[in-house]
Order: C-alpha cells, then sequence, then structure tokens
C-alpha cells in the first residue's frame, strides 16, 4: 500500500489509496485540513478545508482567521455536480501545483473580509496513516484513511481589518491532511441515539522541527489506555537523512503530561510534557508550550454551528461568515465545543519545532479534571 500522484485528488471510492470501489453511504467523503501559523507573533492561525461528499452532491469548504481575541469564520457551499473536477467554492479554490508537496491556495475578496494567496509547500514526505475503523450500534460509521504533512506557507494574507499581511515561509509554519472514506454526519430525524463514545480524550498533533516531523492521533478511554492510535515520523522531501536518525523508526506509543489553564470557559492547554516511544525503545521528551493562536474549528462548522452541518445540503452555492470575540466567556464554550487547532512550541532537546494540537477531553478522564468547566447553565426565563 502507498501513494501515488492520483491520491493528491478528490476521486478515491473506498478507504485505501486510490481503490476502484465505490460506496452508497451518504457519509463518504474526501476532505482537505490545512493550517498555517505565524510563529513570529506567536498569535495568528489560519485554517482552511475542503471537503467533497459524492452521494449528498456537496462541495464544501471553510476559512478560519484567528487573530488574538478575534476569528473571523467564512463557510462555503455548492452543488457539486456542477463541476466535480476542480476544488473551487464561490471565492475560495484550490489548485495542485505539485502533487504531495505544492498547493496554491486563493481567497479571492468576499464579505468576510479575509483573503488570500498562498502556497503551501511540504517541508517533509507526507505520513499514510493506519485505516480507521469505528463501529456503533453494529455499523461501521467510520472507515477512513489519511495521510498527514507539514510544512510552509508563503504568499500574502489580507485581514478583515484591512491589514496586507507578508506571508513568509521562515515563519510560517504549517500542518495539512488528506483523508477519503467513511465517518460520522449529524444525525438525521428518524435515526437512533448515537452511543456514547468509548474514547474520553483524544489528541492530534502534528509538528515540525529542523531536521525531522512528526505526527499522531490517539485516542483514550482512560489515562494509558489507548484505543486508537496513528503515528508517524517523516523526513525531509529533499530525501536527506535527518540528523536525529528516528525518520525510519515506527512509534508504538505516546506519554503525556499535559496543563491546563485552571477556570477556563473550555480547555484551553497551557504546556506539558509529551514522551513519544519509538520500536527500538528510544524515547522522544518534547516540552510543550502552547501559544496564543488558537482556531476554533466550530467556525468551519464542525459539530454544526447555527443550523451549518458539514456534508449537508445547503443549496446550488452558499455562503456565510461570523466573527467571533473569543475574550467573551460568556460564548467561549459555544465556540470551543468542537476543538481547535493551538499553536504550540516544542523543545526537543535543544531543537525548536512548532505544530498545532486538536485536543478534547471529556467528563470521565480522571487525568485531567481541570480540563472538563462545568456546562453553561442555561438562564431562566
Amino acid at each position: 500500500m502507498r501513494l501515488t500522484a492520483p491520491d493528491e485528488y478528490f476521486h478515491h471510492q473506498v478507504s485505501l489509496p486510490h481503490a476502484m470501489v465505490g460506496s452508497s453511504d451518504p457519509s463518504w467523503r474526501e476532505r482537505y485540513w490545512i493550517s498555517i501559523q505565524d510563529t513570529e507573533r506567536k498569535d495568528t492561525v489560519l485554517t482552511c478545508g475542503f471537503g467533497q461528499y459524492p452521494n449528498q452532491d456537496v462541495q464544501e469548504a471553510f476559512v478560519v482567521l484567528a487573530q488574538g481575541e478575534r476569528q473571523t469564520n467564512l463557510r462555503l457551499a455548492r452543488e457539486l455536480s456542477q463541476a466535480n473536477d476542480v476544488l473551487h467554492v464561490g471565492p475560495f479554490s484550490i489548485k495542485v501545483d505539485k502533487p504531495l508537496e505544492q498547493l496554491h491556495l486563493v481567497l479571492d475578496d468576499n464579505p468576510s473580509g479575509v483573503s488570500f494567496d498562498l502556497r503551501w509547500t511540504g517541508t517533509m514526505e507526507p505520513v499514510l496513516e493506519g485505516r480507521h475503523y469505528q463501529v456503533s450500534r453494529n455499523r461501521a460509521i467510520y472507515d477512513a484513511i489519511r495521510y498527514v504533512q507539514v510544512g510552509r506557507a508563503s504568499g500574502t494574507l489580507r485581514t478583515p481589518t484591512g491589514e496586507e499581511r507578508s506571508v513568509e515561509s521562515e515563519t510560517w509554519w504549517g500542518e495539512r491532511d488528506h483523508s477519503w472514506g467513511t465517518r460520522p454526519l449529524p444525525r438525521t430525524e428518524g435515526a437512533p441515539p448515537g452511543a456514547r463514545p468509548e474514547w474520553r480524550m483524544l489528541m492530534f498533533c502534528p509538528i515540525q522541527l529542523p531536521d525531522f516531523g512528526l505526527h499522531f492521533y490517539l485516542y483514550e478511554a482512560e489515562p494509558g489506555r489507548p484505543l486508537h492510535l496513528s503515528a508517524g515520523i517523516s523526513r525531509p522531501i529533499t530525501g536527506d537523512r535527518p540528523g536525529s536518525g528516528v525518520a525510519d523508526e515506527a512509534i508504538v506509543g505516546v506519554e503525556h503530561d499535559l496543563r491546563w489553564l485552571e477556570g477556563a470557559a473550555h480547555s484551553t492547554l497551557v504546556g506539558g510534557t509529551i514522551v513519544v516511544s519509538l520500536a527500538n525503545g528510544r524515547k522522544l521528551p518534547f516540552e510543550v508550550t502552547a501559544l496564543t493562536g488558537r482556531a476554533h474549528l466550530r467556525g468551519g462548522g464542525y459539530e454544526g454551528w447555527n443550523g451549518w452541518f458539514q456534508g449537508h445540503w445547503k443549496g446550488e452555492n452558499s455562503l456565510e461568515h461570523d466573527t467571533w470575540d473569543l475574550s467573551d466567556a460568556s460564548q467561549f464554550y459555544r465556540y470551543a465545543k468542537a476543538s481547535s487547532d493551538h499553536l504550540i512550541e516544542v523543545r526537543l532537546g535543544d531543537q525548536v519545532g512548532y505544530g498545532v494540537m486538536e485536543y478534547m477531553v471529556l467528563p470521565g478522564y480522571s487525568k485531567y479534571p481541570e480540563a472538563v468547566p462545568p456546562k453553561p447553565q442555561r438562564k431562566s426565563s
């Protein structure tokens, strides 16, 4: 099983690299997730995504720009059958300059005030994860595969305040993934209630250092008991072996000891340590510091926002946008409910790198009770 150039494009039918068998499951989709961060100012995260749902006749996209205490969200959708061979929804388009290495992202002027012309370039080879399979109520609800890659971004970014920012690859680091297969859609009328998930904590964390990249996707039912771990180490695209000597070693375990912001309206990482165990017995201890930049994915429609759900039909063409005040504690729980791309700095010995961490901690996970704030009470009328 290996990646080839066609795996860059939205033509997959099953959860294997470019297989030929089709699926009638309405939840079958193919998606890009792309995030870039300003590692110099440390307060800006731009995350965007594209999704294609052939059995729903939907192509959709989102852009989320978080700068300090302000987040601007743009959600887009169109009828897929208008043109199913291009990634282009309203003002937003993505073109593949070089498969598995470089993408060209363009967001033209639109009512949100965010626009950009960016090239996302991989610095490390993509890592193909194992197939993720999950059953609920005797039905496969998750049967998907993806690859993850770290890189840099360059180009220009215009913010809603009119600021023109130059995006330089030296300081704008990034991550992306490309997934395809079946995953749960929001529950529809007449469907049985979803079963309580067995996992109580999840982390998705792609990072890069000067000579290698690394990512892991971890679900735990309780501290130290993983239900799912997909992880990998990547080497530079140039083909040179990283000086660390870790690029060809499999990741077999991830331990974590994290600190959380006390009294936050929702789970908010402060820092801590992550220890990655390799198949040869070596351990990589990372010191993690959470920075200011944090893009909340609910702005892109994750878990739905004000009636907008990913994968749902929204008409021939649809566009909506909004702005969030992230300092508003009364609303922050709603904004943060679907996790976030939280910019982190990592240190491994004398090496310094950056990445993002997505995390969710649910009630019942005993290791981090402080990361599970009480659900806000509804005001009585």
